[in-house]
């Protein structure tokens, strides 16, 4: 940021000593004064911007470029330093007064909230220190960082947007010549401003039309992939996945925001932002080229001049526009959250009755389900029935409203054609130059629909964002449990209270200790807080007070009842949460065999379901399998066993003591076998106030 603020600050040096040099020069061979000294608005706008969005500053810092070249490349022009036929080509003189009334406009939308929601979502990637994601080779020599890459890409994409303008601009000057060619029957005219000015500009615009699609689809992919990278690894960094459902924030459905949220969003940003842009500068220009034409304007039949008349009916025409379609389309924004919702709501049903497909046909829940995924489906389509009948009001509504800006601007100038005050030129001039400034005034109009659902998108991830920044603080602070280093080897927790969510407490140890070395089981009655315990000695619970302290430099495995098989190979499901060339196949194997599934050690790499292909039993030993791979000082199972039978439990837990003599084994477990297979006892008993106290049992 220190870097692009100092950058900025050059900037606005040059501009201004430019402005100077136009100012130093004779008149004549200067472009017009009100181009000078916009000069200097230009150094002001580039000083102000040190502190807003680093995605907007990157418009600002191209604009004020855009102004040194524009208002330079006149002046060459003026001093006879240009070729004819490039000076005949460039946009008129006000183009460059135009960037500077660009830069500050952005710099005045800076400061909307709406904006700043956004540019929060948009800036990280801008203001990074990354190296280049090594994935993409397009662009990736543009930048030392992949921060820097972006930011030349927006630069460079505005400028080709910039210069779309400009062709646009020479191109309605070419539509007067033209046409008053035709008018005058001058062949020679005629030519000249097909081939020497219009063919010129074609192989232009075709060009520029293919140099941006490739530019943008370069920033497209580089942007997303790395803040999608930075969103899941937040998501699933220090347990935040597993703390978000205990925020206030609604935050359903990660999968979707990440994936199709970030994805859209992104490709929102780009678009909307420098094509918004785009309409401003075509509007300014524009808008310049019709007060030019109407300065001196006599109302048809009457003899009031009114100046400018052709933009005051333009601003008019497009502003009540512009507030019907507001009112016609603003439901959609709402409509729209509510869209995505549902679909993901449904999406997530569908994917629960797949990964759920046994206990679903046992239990012969089929109907139970098609009723649950039919509400749910009866949802998206009454909302997007709703959606039709909105968009069908705004697209009549748009459509009529298109219609009739074709012939307003020739009903207003036609008769001063007709009483020969114009020439066919300036009406076909005035035509398009009408039309050009009602579609930049109409662009809320026109992309109403994508302005909704953007809007919505937004909403989606910033409302993430905070359920993120949450659980992180969850994390942080918590609710006054504090998780730290133990001073000897022991777990122990001193002054500890668990909670639910709802703030209800269950579990209180003023001093609680789990010795190291040997097997410790933990029993007491369902609800006790057992596993509570466990989530809190693994710094993933955060409702509670006290302290827990643990020793450092120490791993630990913990081992829920149904452990988490990811999608992907065997070898995959057993190393997890480890890589696979962490371990040799020979290694994997012995794990195998060791935790009594001699049957799988040949089946490594196939790819399958493993959640569905084995049963609860075998998904048990597999997990400690990873056990006997991972060989943690610390090993907590959290009725790991409790799909097996006795003597295969007694057997797996013989294993683990025999493979894993430096492991701390701690239990969770009801059976009464158990008790042979560990050197100690707690009990969670039941206090005076309903709490579970943790209670060492003798023999």
């Amino acid at each position: 940021m220190g870097v692009l603020r100092t950058g900025l600050g050059l900037q606005a040096v040059a501009t201004a000593l430019f402005a100077l040099v136009l100012v130093a020069f004779p008149g004549e061979a200067t472009p017009p004064l009100y181009v000078s000294l916009s000069g200097f608005a230009m150094a002001g706008i580039l000083l102000a911007s040190g502190k807003i969005s680093a995605y907007l500053k990157i418009f600002i810092s191209v604009y004020g470029i855009g102004y040194l070249l524009f208002a330079g490349a006149k002046l060459l022009a003026a001093l006879g330093l240009l070729a004819p036929t490039l000076a005949a080509l460039l946009p008129p003189a006000f183009a460059a007064t135009g960037a500077v009334v660009f830069a500050g406009i952005v710099l005045a939308i800076s400061h909307l909230k709406a904006i700043r929601a956004i540019t929060l979502i948009a800036d990280p990637y801008f203001a990074n220190s990354d190296a280049p994601t090594r994935e993409i080779g397009l662009f990736r020599w543009f930048g030392r960082t992949e921060g820097k890459i972006g930011q030349r890409l927006v630069a460079l994409s505005i400028f080709v947007s910039f210069a779309d303008v400009a062709l646009t601009l020479r191109f309605n000057f070419w539509y007067r010549d033209l046409y008053n060619a035709i008018q005058e029957y001058n062949l020679d005219a005629f030519w000249y401003q097909i081939l020497w000015i219009f063919v010129p500009l074609a192989i232009l615009n075709v060009s520029i039309g293919m140099f941006d699609l490739f530019v943008d689809q370069s920033l497209h992919i580089r942007w997303r992939t790395w803040l999608t990278r930075s969103f899941y690894e937040r998501w699933l960094g220090d347990g935040t996945h597993y703390r978000i459902p205990f925020t206030d924030e609604h935050a359903d459905n990660p999968d979707q925001r990440i994936q199709a949220d970030v994805n859209a969003f992104i490709s929102q940003t780009a678009s909307l932002s420098i094509r918004l842009l785009s309409q401003a500068a075509q509007l300014v220009s524009f808008m310049v080229i019709l007060w030019t034409l109407s300065r001196d304007f006599v109302l048809p039949f009457t003899d009031t001049v009114v100046p400018g008349f052709l933009v005051w009916a333009v601003i008019t025409y497009a502003v009540v526009g512009t507030w019907l379609a507001h009112l016609i389309g603003k439901p959609l924004i709402g409509l729209d959250f509510r869209q995505e919702r549902v679909e993901a709501d449904f999406r997530f049903s569908l994917a629960r009755s797949r990964i759920y497909g046994e206990q679903i046909a046992l239990l012969r829940g089929e109907r139970a389900e098609s009723v649950r995924l039919r509400s749910l489906f009866d949802g998206i389509i009454e909302n997007y029935v709703q959606i039709i009948f909105r968009r069908i009001k705004l697209i009549a509504f748009s459509f009529g409203y298109t219609q009739a800006s074709t012939i307003v601007p020739l009903v207003i100038a036609a008769p001063s054609y007709f009483m020969k005050k114009i020439t066919f030129g300036a009406l076909q001039q005035t035509v398009n130059a009408f039309s050009n400034v009602q579609s930049s005034l109409s662009f809320f109009i026109n992309a109403y629909t994508t302005l909704a659902a953007y809007k919505a998108n937004t909403n989606r991830l910033s409302s993430f964002k905070r359920a993120m920044t949450k659980a992180e603080a969850m994390a942080g602070a918590g609710y006054g449990l504090a998780q730290a280093n133990a001073s000897g080897s022991d777990v122990t927790a001193e002054g500890v209270t668990l909670a639910l969510p709802d703030g209800r407490e269950i579990v209180r140890a003023d001093r609680f200790t789990l010795s190291r070395g040997g097997a410790t089981l933990v029993t007491g009655p369902s609800g006790a807080g057992k596993s509570t315990l466990f989530r809190a000695i693994a710094g993933i619970w955060p409702f509670g007070q006290g302290r827990i302290a643990v020793p450092p430099g120490q791993s630990a495995l913990v081992l829920p009842q149904r452990p988490y098989l990811p999608l992907g190979t065997l070898r995959g499901a057993v190393v997890y949460p480890a890589t696979t060339d962490q371990f040799s196949d020979t290694a994997i194997r012995e794990a195998l065999v060791a935790a009594q599934l001699p049957q799988l050690v040949d089946r490594l790499d196939e790819v399958d379901a493993w959640d569905q292909r084995l049963s609860g039993g075998e998904q048990q030993r597999l997990a400690l399998a990873r056990a006997v791979l991972a060989k943690p000082q610390w090993l907590f199972l959290d009725e790991s066993t409790a799909a097996l039978d006795e003597p295969s439990e007694a057997a797996l837990y013989r294993m683990l003591r025999e493979r894993l003599p430096e492991t701390t084994i701690v239990s969770i477990g009801h059976r009464s076998t158990l008790h042979a297979l560990h050197d100690r006892r707690i009990e969670m008993r039941a206090g005076a106030d309903g709490r579970f106290v943790p209670t060492p049992v003798a023999g």
